[in-house]
C-alpha cells in the first residue's frame, strides 16, 4: 500500500521475527508484518514512557521516605517487619 509518509528500514532479525509472531496472534492473523511493526513502535514507545513516569515516582516517593515527608510511620513498620519475623 502507498503512503505519503516516509519510511524507515528495520533489520528482521530473529528477535523482531519473535516479537512479529507474539503480536500477530493479538491481531488478525492476516495482518501485514509492518501494520505489526508499527503497533509494537508506537505502544513501546508508550510503555517506555509510562515506565520512565514510574521511576521517576518511586524515585520521589523513596526521597519523602528519607526526608520523613512521606507519612510512613518508619518506627511502626519497623516494629511490624521485627514482629512478623
Amino acid at each position: 500500500m502507498t503512503s505519503r509518509h516516509r519510511r524507515i528500514q528495520v533489520p528482521c532479525d530473529p528477535e523482531l521475527d519473535r516479537a512479529i509472531a507474539r503480536a500477530r496472534r493479538v491481531f488478525k492473523p492476516d495482518a501485514a508484518s509492518s501494520e505489526i511493526v508499527h503497533a509494537l513502535a508506537v505502544r513501546g514507545a508508550q510503555a517506555l514512557e509510562q515506565d520512565r513516569e514510574a521511576e521517576e515516582h518511586a524515585r520521589a516517593f523513596l526521597i519523602s521516605v528519607a526526608e520523613g515527608a512521606s507519612g510512613l510511620d518508619l518506627e511502626r513498620l519497623r516494629d511490624v517487619r521485627d514482629r512478623a519475623w
